[in-house]
């Protein structure tokens, strides 16, 4: 992947994707110019038939601040609609979406359309946190403090938020993170279903790369189809499902890694799948 990159780190790995927010010295809060290129990046990965899998960590004491405070409050050389000062030029796409690539990282991380995993320590709030819900799975050391603390600065949840939080964690607990604005040390994360799995302090990404490189060495296709019926599922009757299950069935029966995952049942031997 030829583009450079300024506030991101990646590499592929066993056909793991390994995106590093890269801006330790702010504990990766979110710039403009940070989600920019991650919407960029994440939409070029969808095309990258050699990633498999993703897996999103920071660099640093963190993995992610939230906001950059100087964006939030107006004071960046990129203008927030509403606390920068009224006489600053807004440009007129930002007008109509003020979030702009906010927002598009979490499009983008659906629209990926592979799995991806989240290595978390150290803070994992605000929009941070936003970004580990819309992850398949989130692998949190000990060091993890994660809060939904928009309120506590007078704003509301964004970035997919208030989509995801609910469906991972359940409703009242989701209203509860939101309505108090807390933060909640990692075995409290564990217990609130915020962390899929605990692990001892430094050791998050280790685990997480553990379980992305196991998907990425599966039927890619059948694995990728697979989890976009299970979220077209949260939005769809059972009728629609059914429907869909036929026809995704149909495009998995067809690859590659299909007849070679049949043959090696038959053969009683380990499949060797190409993601093809």
């Amino acid at each position: 992947m030829s583009t450079e990159l300024r506030h991101l780190q990646f590499r592929v790995e066993e056909h793991v994707g390994v995106i590093t927010l890269n801006r330790p010295d702010k504990l990766n809060a979110l710039s403009w110019e940070l989600v920019e290129e991650l919407a960029h990046l994440l939409r070029r990965l969808r095309l990258d038939d050699e990633v498999r899998c993703v897996l999103l960590h920071g660099a640093g004491r963190s993995f992610c601040a939230g906001g950059d405070v100087d964006w939030i409050g107006g004071d960046s050389e990129r203008p927030m609609p509403g606390t920068s000062a009224p006489e600053r030029p807004i440009p007129r796409s930002q007008r109509k979406t003020p979030g702009g690539p906010f927002m598009d990282v979490t499009r983008q991380m659906v629209a990926l359309d592979k799995p991806i995993v989240a290595a978390l320590h150290g803070h994992c709030i605000g929009a941070g946190l936003a970004y580990a819900m819309a992850c398949d799975r989130r692998f949190g050391d000990s060091s993890v403090k994660m809060g939904a603390i928009f309120t506590n600065i007078g704003m509301a949840p964004d970035c997919g938020l208030s989509w995801f939080l609910p469906r991972v964690v359940g409703l009242p607990t989701a209203l509860m993170l939101v309505e108090t604005g807390k933060t909640f040390k990692a075995d409290e994360c564990k217990s609130l279903g915020l962390l899929d799995e605990l692990v001892a302090e430094g050791k998050s990404f280790e685990a997480a790369f553990e379980y992305a490189r196991t998907v990425a060495q599966r039927a890619s296709v059948a694995v990728d189809m697979a989890r976009h019926m299970m979220l077209m599922g949260l939005s769809s009757t059972l009728e629609q499902i059914l429907d869909y299950e036929g026809l995704a069935g149909v495009i998995v029966a067809s690859t590659q890694d299909a007849k070679e995952g049949t043959q090696a049942f038959f053969e009683k031997r380990k499949p060797v799948y190409r993601g093809i």
